[in-house]
């Protein structure tokens, strides 16, 4: 069920209090994306000090159980929502406007998205959303199932029941629990004019086909090669796979995606390493202009307060800081922020969540002068590089030390280190203060002079 809030004030966090009913702690609890999601458009409905803190339009469907995405039009305040077997196109107060049925049906994991073998034995099976977006370019719907190995098909955004094209490729989870997050943002070949859609996936191995599913990639919103890589060569490019020793002992769950100064970002949960399963969280980056993914990188992020390890992330939002926080984190009021939402997981080997949780902020510029900190040591020669389920852990080579260059590769530079950062704000049962431990992964002498200017 989805529910409007009123709401008398513009500040997220009071709104926040009202929904979740702690009008006195700085704490959400369980917060989900899409109760975060719901959060974000209470703020855009008109002011209406007279109504009391009370719920003023619900839309439910008895049909549907779960609800999995919402998105809403930022030009027109429509709603639109993917669930399982359905899709739903609202009006900005809630109000069905159009019902598409998209499943059960006849499917396995042993047919391609293509083709399906004689031997294979097709039975119904529920259509599970498992991403949702906007193309605002093309003023078109993305919706994208588990169905057919996780096959997308676009969508008229005026009138959803209207399919402009159905995409035959395997973009995202094929199953009900895996994750996928997607997200629309500049990428190559032509940033900022160009827009791709990024996609992470957890693998299911359910399949022999999954192994051609990227982790994480760039995908064309041309109409021509839609939702194909924005940029393949033949052993790169704007893709990245777990390898196969790794895919089936080293999952990754991605909960969020964003864009912000020139790069896109992924929040995740996954094993400390592939040796070590301690889980935590992990922010991933590449840089837009990459063609490549020589810029993929990832940062372990920790939420620790009181000595309490919220060591899962469960949902994020990244907005404009807004004048009072701005002043407290030193920024600007237009600068980006990141709200994450983490929680205890269940023992050191878990990945399971317990009901305890806290928020943390951090300012995008704060992140990206971390970056270059990591990356000007490991220029020094400190700390290691490499994440070995991609490719093998090497230590950081001193820049100053040309014999250890790659031949016929001069903007090779290193790749990580390891490091510490707080974030600028952490609320939580007791309040503020928590290390972070940062890990980059690959680095070019290009992507870090345009770094270096906007950290600055």
């Amino acid at each position: 069920m989805l529910s409007v809030f009123p709401t008398t004030t513009t500040g997220m966090m009071r709104v926040a209090r009202l929904v979740v009913s702690r009008p006195r702690r700085r704490c959400w609890c369980r917060l989900s994306l899409p109760l975060m999601l719901i959060l974000m458009l209470s703020l855009s409905l008109p002011i209406t000090r007279s109504l009391p803190a009370d719920i003023v339009q619900k839309f439910h469907d008895p049909e549907v159980e779960r609800m999995n995405h919402l998105v809403v039009d930022k030009n027109t305040g429509r709603v639109y929502v993917g669930a399982v077997n359905r899709l739903y196109q609202l009006s900005p107060d809630l109000l069905l406007v159009v019902k598409e049925v998209t499943g059960p049906k006849g499917d396995s994991t042993a047919c391609s998205m293509l083709d399906c073998p004689r031997e294979a034995q097709k039975r119904p099976v529920d259509n599970v959303n498992k991403a949702l977006v906007i193309d605002y370019t093309t003023t078109r719907l993305i919706s994208c199932g588990s169905l057919f190995q996780g096959m997308c098909t676009v969508r008229n955004l005026h009138n959803i029941s209207d399919v402009v094209q159905e995409v035959k490729e395997a973009v995202v989870a094929n199953n009900a629990t895996a994750s996928t997050v997607a997200f629309i943002a500049p990428g190559p070949p032509n940033p900022p004019v160009s827009q791709v859609m990024y996609v992470g996936v957890t693998f299911t191995g359910n399949s022999p086909y999954r192994s051609e599913v990227p982790a994480v990639s760039s995908r064309s919103l041309d109409k021509d090669k839609m939702l194909n890589i924005a940029e393949a060569a033949v052993t790169t490019g704007t893709r990245m796979y777990v390898n196969s020793l790794s895919r089936e002992r080293y999952p990754i769950n991605y909960i969020y995606g964003f864009s912000s100064g020139g790069f896109s970002y992924f929040l995740t949960t996954q094993m400390k390493n592939t040796e070590t399963p301690i889980y935590l969280s992990k922010l991933v980056r590449v840089c837009q202009d990459d063609e490549h993914y020589y810029s993929y990188t990832e940062i372990p992020i920790n939420c620790t307060s009181d000595e309490r390890i919220y060591n899962l992330v469960q949902a994020a939002y990244v907005g404009k800081a807004g004048s009072v926080l701005a002043g407290d984190l030193g920024i600007t009021a237009q600068d980006d922020v990141l709200f994450a939402v983490f929680a205890e997981s269940d023992g050191p080997n878990s990945d399971v969540p317990r009901p305890h949780s806290a928020l943390c902020v951090y300012s995008l510029k704060a992140i990206r002068r971390k970056f270059m900190s990591n990356i000007q040591r490991c220029f020094s020669g400190e700390g290691q590089r490499g994440l070995e389920f991609i490719s093998p852990s090497h230590k950081c080579i001193s820049t100053s030390n040309r014999s250890h260059a790659k031949a016929g590769d001069p903007n090779t530079v290193t790749e990580v280190t390891a490091f510490f950062l707080k974030p600028e704000v952490c609320w939580s049962p007791a309040s503020r203060r928590v290390a972070q431990h940062f890990v980059v992964e690959r680095v070019t002498k290009r992507q870090y002079e345009e770094e270096s200017k906007r950290a600055t």
